[in-house]
């Protein structure tokens, strides 16, 4: 998949989807991307991506395209919990923006 810009990207089963839709905990594969992003499922599965796109009082325009390939099915690093309180997702945020400052090359570091 390719994004415009450095947004969330949720990617997650049926259930865990379900759960997000109705304002749950839930745990997804992701996270914050831009630019060309490769994910592999872990299981043979409905899987459903969400590209979030801003919030509702400050919406963001963003471009995404997803291709999809058949393939082996390849086990990634354990699923992320949503944060739970503005404080939780605040320390998630400064741990991504460390990563990226760290070393910008390695893209798929927390699928």
């Amino acid at each position: 998949m390719k994004v415009s810009m450095r947004t969330r990207v949720l990617i997650m089963n049926d259930r865990n989807f379900k759960r997000y839709k109705n304002n749950m905990s839930f745990t997804y594969y992701g996270g914050h991307k831009e630019g060309e992003y490769e994910f592999q499922v872990p299981s043979t599965n409905i899987w459903n991506v969400v590209v979030e796109k801003g919030s509702y009082a400050n919406p963001i325009d963003i471009k995404v395209n997803i291709e999809v390939e058949k393939g082996a099915v390849h086990k990634p690093a354990k699923p992320k919990k949503l944060a739970t309180s503005f404080e939780e997702a605040d320390e998630q945020m400064d741990g991504v923006e460390e990563e990226v400052a760290g070393d910008a090359s390695e893209d798929d570091e927390d699928i």
